[in-house]
């Protein structure tokens, strides 16, 4: 016997249920049908709410970039930590698009999948500059750039992104120090204030010298 649930709670069921399959079967491997039976709903009730497997996929990534968000928003307004660790949480939260495992790399995808990357740039942006701009005031940054600098570095940070390049693990140290060596000297980064990047990156103050 299918039960009747709103419309809201139908359509989250659904995106919780697909998201789970594509993670554990990948998304070409997972069909409609999967879902459904998954869900305990008729095709009229899933195509009711998305019009094919695409679509869910294109609202399961829309669902979790709002959530992360909400979670970088929190963040940024959290007075109990330095911006320095604001901006090492947020790094910590932007190191992955969200796309599920197994299906982001297939080319039928790549357009959703540049999607996915113009939507986290767009909405992410004024967050991550809001956190620069506190850096800038209280001395700890020092770039003339805030928003620039923000959105340049989002773009080089792809290079890491393990749906688009398939590095080695000598190659992808390689990349990560890179970045933090860019985020540091874009942003104006004080001395101080590099200590707690020098962790992040896993970098000991000794052979972040012996990299210059």
């Amino acid at each position: 016997m299918r039960v009747v649930k709103e419309a809201a709670e139908r359509k989250n069921e659904i995106l919780d249920i697909a998201e789970r399959l594509f993670n554990e079967k990948g998304y070409a491997q997972t069909t409609v049908e999967d879902i459904m039976r998954e869900c305990n709903i008729a095709k009229g009730t899933l195509y009711y709410h998305f019009k094919g497997k695409e679509e869910i996929l294109s609202a399961m990534i829309a669902r979790q970039i709002d959530r992360r968000e909400e979670t970088m928003q929190k963040i940024a307004e959290d007075t109990s930590i330095s911006v320095v660790e604001k901006l090492i949480q947020v790094i910590h939260l932007l190191s992955n698009r969200p796309m599920p495992e197994g299906g982001s790399c297939e080319q039928e995808n790549e357009e959703l999948y540049q999607k996915s990357f113009t939507r986290i740039l767009s909405r992410f942006t004024d967050v991550m500059t809001e956190i620069v701009k506190q850096g800038i005031e209280s001395g700890e940054f020092s770039t003339p750039y805030p928003r620039e600098s923000v959105e340049l570095l989002f773009c080089a940070s792809q290079l890491t992104d393990p749906h688009v390049f398939h590095w080695s693990k000598e190659e992808y140290e390689q990349k990560k120090n890179a970045f933090f060596w860019m985020l540091e000297i874009t942003l104006g980064i004080t001395p101080d204030a590099k200590k707690c990047l020098y962790q992040l990156s896993g970098m000991s103050m000794a052979e972040r010298e012996n990299e210059l």
